[in-house]
């Protein structure tokens, strides 16, 4: 970092802070080094405590010749008088602050008595960074899409999670490593999935505790909607060892009000961690967004204790809100142990990429956000289950469970025949028990089910509002099965 150059921080990252000799024959014996808030200069006599979170400062020296000072807040001065030629101390920004927050480093060092050097030279003021982590999404959100079209997508979870990449505390026993199923939703700008500094769901605490998703996919089909909540279940496969980076495949549909998507992947073995991205906006002012690659890094659902993947767990308690596992850790037991974000390999890649372009025509797409006209829309091709996919060659894709636009019908609630059985999905993604599957549609058009050969199938109990009455409406049924080994 130079004086004359502007030095920026990022949030909840750890930096070294070195203080060496410019001349060898020169050792010096004390040193001071303050963290504060520069706007401490603008009234000297003001004797107050202001609450600014400055970071902190740590003293990881092995020859124990830092301390923390007695008598000055967030400083960090010499052991002792011993001739020194260089010291290190490590500093952690802080997590959340305001978006001009600046910081000030500054260093005194002493030679003898007599000899003291302080000044521009010993002091670093940064700046906070307020460009996009590498993992958020590329596009900001908004409230309101008028785009007068549905888009269908195709996202990709490939990973990246290994000994090479990760060697620090890898699990020792690679052949139980896995991903969970990637889950997930197309939603409207009111439905969250997850987010960072707020509780987990119930869904998601199980998927990131035991990768189970039945309530996670529950929960994303009961809030399907029209308008609001969610329109597309997006699942893709799980992958084990030795197939973890072996893409999983899942495609979805976005509207004007459905025009974000969500989605996690829980690992494993971990404490409470998952993957994932959330509201990642696809609704932009030149079109549907054609789409990009982010990486991903893991995050902690706040409700196990654990520093590293294998660790003994206990419950959280009070559980925690979900945050970024924490990257830069002093704790020698936590894979991440002094290491930045921007130095860390992701554990997996997520692509989006946009297939199809749907224009509605005669629709209001203004902010008073009318309904479609029915017998306008009607008049449209309407894609009908399973043709899409019998003339069209599309990588693999999961079962999707969608809510879709109010269309009237006069036999919403006929119940199709069942189709298939799926092959077996062993438990483990290899071999031994299982389950399988199979699906059947109903007249309610307001959800409905779109499937595609050799793919991941789920139990989904779902019911629309005009089929409470139905006896045994369920849409998917499952039954144990096994996989042969050999």
């Amino acid at each position: 970092m130079g004086r004359d150059a502007k030095n920026f921080y990022t949030p909840a990252q750890t930096y070294v802070l070195t203080i060496r000799t410019s001349v060898k024959d020169r050792p010096f014996k004390w040193f001071m080094i303050t963290a504060e808030d520069p706007d401490v200069d603008k009234n000297i006599y003001d004797f107050g405590t202001k609450d600014v979170d400055v970071g902190i400062l740590k003293t990881l020296d092995t020859g124990h010749l830092s301390r923390y000072s007695e008598s000055c807040y967030s400083t960090v001065e010499s052991t002792d008088f011993s001739e020194k030629s260089k010291i290190e101390v490590h500093w952690v920004s802080p997590k959340q602050s305001s978006r001009n927050q600046t910081i000030r480093l500054r260093a005194t060092v002493a030679e003898n008595n007599e000899a003291w050097y302080e000044g521009d030279d010993l002091t670093i003021v940064l700046y906070k960074d307020n460009k996009k982590s590498l993992d958020s999404p590329p596009t900001e959100p908004i409230e309101t899409c008028n785009l007068c079209s549905e888009a269908r997508y195709e996202v990709i979870f490939a990973g990246k999670w290994s000994r090479v990449a990760h060697p620090r505390l890898y699990p020792s026993k690679p052949d139980e490593n896995g991903y969970s199923h990637m889950v997930g939703a197309s939603h409207a700008f009111d439905y969250t999935l997850w987010e960072q500094d707020s509780e987990a769901s119930d869904g998601l605490k199980q998927l990131a505790e035991g990768n189970t998703t039945a309530q996670l996919e529950n929960e994303i089909i009961r809030v399907m909607g029209e308008t609001n909540g969610t329109r597309t279940l997006i699942r893709g496969k799980r992958r084990h060892h030795p197939f973890m980076s072996e893409p999983s495949h899942a495609l979805f549909r976005v509207d004007r009000y459905h025009h974000m998507f969500s989605i996690v992947v829980g690992m494993r073995p971990s404490p409470d961690w998952f993957l994932g991205t959330s509201k990642f906006e696809l609704c932009t002012k030149d079109g549907w967004y054609e789409g990009s690659t982010i990486p991903l890094y893991p995050w902690d659902a706040g409700t196990m204790d654990g520093d590293s993947y294998e660790s003994m767990r206990s419950k959280t308690n009070p559980e925690d809100t979900v945050k970024r596992v924490e990257v830069g850790s002093f704790n020698r037991n936590s894979p991440f142990y002094q290491m930045n974000l921007n130095d860390l390999k992701p554990f997996a890649c997520l692509t989006v990429r946009r297939l199809d372009v749907y224009p509605v025509l005669n629709a209001d797409c203004s902010e008073s956000e009318e309904e479609v006209n029915v017998d306008e829309e009607q008049t449209q091709p309407e894609e009908k289950d399973g043709e899409e996919e019998e003339t069209e060659e599309e990588p693999e894709e999961p079962v999707l469970a969608e809510s879709k636009q109010k269309l009237e019908s006069a036999d919403n609630c006929y119940l199709g025949t069942w189709g298939a059985w799926s092959p077996c999905t062993p438990d483990d993604g290899i071999c031994g028990n299982g389950f399988k599957t199979r699906a059947r549609y109903r007249g309610d058009r307001n959800i409905y089910f779109e499937s595609y050969s050799n793919q991941d199938n789920f139990e989904a109990q779902s019911k629309s509002s005009n089929c409470e009455g139905s006896q045994d409406s369920k849409l998917v049924e499952y039954k144990n099965c096994f996989k042969d080994c050999y």
